[in-house]
């Protein structure tokens, strides 16, 4: 994997070129590595910058840049989405926060961010008038009432757009299934409209968390994957320039009393150890330069939160050691992916116990919450 690692830090700009020329079939490695990882788009830059000779094929740089383009594509069809569902939302009363995916847009340098592999839109909404009574229900009530729900769960509701883009309304921004570590998240997230700002992408005024937020939200983030389906790339790179925009905005600075207040955020919130993993990837796989980093990287932590990315690629949707689900009965499915996950967690009993041991309470109340229609009450 070094060769994927040296075109991702060219890519990134933290790297020259690579040490040697890859051979063809390293090349066509590569590409499909991109697409396990969901950053194709972000390594033909790499290639780009690249001498002539160390470039792949002819044909297989021609098929790159086809799957490239669709990524473009997909990127501005999906910012027009996030636009047109923030306005009707504000419209209607709502205060609106564009999550992850297209908000971190604007950490990217302009081409590379066109090249962003995307996904669905994300928005954190909350009525603007009578605070936080029912918010859920009022929230729930509203979306139905404009579209037909794909899903429901307790962090979020889902519909497809009018084009097709699939969204998630949500309640809460994230959660921990530590019931402690939970409740200071959710207090830290409490009012949606101090944690918001607008910024500029492609054109359009987005509301998008306030980059010290984002710090915290986007660690939590990454760290629910790792434990809940797995992780890519593709999240540590985007987590890659939200810190560099951290660094750049003159906010963290190692010595100063902001950077301070995210180390204490993270201890009390029980990410210390994840962070140091996190770090010492961004250091090591993206070549983040010390005084960017949140704190120590620690190696140990570090290399086995690389072995899960490298392993579960985006989204662990390539994870080998994910078994079939028995979809012959809806309680078999049900039993075959709480079993699946149950063994999947133990991997990380020893790195985040309490994450791990309070998992399956956490899943009983989310299953409650919905069967029960805990929103009415």
């Amino acid at each position: 994997m070094n060769g994927f690692f040296e075109l991702l830090q060219v890519s990134l700009g933290t790297r020259d070129r690579l040490s040697r020329v890859p051979s063809d079939a390293q090349w066509e490695e590569l590409f499909e590595e991109s697409f396990r990882q969901a950053v194709t788009g972000v390594l033909l830059t790499g290639i780009e910058r690249l001498p002539q000779e160390l470039r792949p094929p002819i044909d297989l740089k021609l098929e790159w840049i086809g799957e490239v383009q669709i990524v473009e594509a997909a990127n501005e069809h999906a910012t027009k989405a996030c636009k047109r569902l923030c306005e009707e939302l504000e419209r209607d009363g709502f205060c609106v926060c564009v999550l992850k995916g297209q908000a971190n847009r604007r950490y990217y340098p302009e081409t590379l961010g066109r090249r962003r592999s995307c996904g669905d839109v994300d928005v954190w909404v909350s009525p603007k008038d009578n605070g936080k009574r029912n918010y859920v229900r009022r929230t729930l009530k509203y979306v139905e009432s404009k579209h037909e729900l794909t899903g429901l769960c307790w962090l979020h509701c889902n519909f497809d757009d009018e084009s097709g883009v699939p969204v998630e309304v949500h309640f809460h921004p994230s959660f921990m299934n530590d019931p402690v570590h939970n409740r200071r998240f959710q207090k830290f997230f409490s009012d949606l409209e101090s944690c918001v700002e607008k910024k500029e992408i492609d054109g359009a005024m987005i509301p998008a968390l306030r980059v010290e937020k984002d710090v915290i939200f986007q660690m939590n983030h990454i760290y629910r994957h790792l434990l809940d389906e797995g992780v890519g790339l593709r999240q540590v790179i985007d987590y890659y320039y939200l810190l560099k925009r951290y660094h750049t905005e003159g906010i963290g600075h190692t010595d100063s009393t902001e950077n301070t207040e995210i180390v204490a955020a993270l201890q009390r919130l029980g990410m210390m150890k994840f962070a140091g993993a996190l770090m010492w990837v961004m250091k090591v796989v993206c070549g983040m330069p010390d005084e960017c980093l949140l704190c120590q990287p620690v190696e140990k932590d570090g290399q086995f939160l690389l072995r899960e990315i490298m392993l579960a690629g985006n989204f662990g949707q390539s994870d080998p050691r994910m078994g079939a689900v028995d979809t012959s009965s809806l309680m078999k499915r049900r039993l075959s992916q709480a079993w699946r996950r149950f063994k999947r967690n133990l991997r990380f009993l020893t790195s985040y116990p309490d994450e791990v041991m309070w998992e399956p309470v956490e899943r009983m109340y989310h299953f409650a919450w919905k069967e029960l229609k805990m929103w009415q009450w």
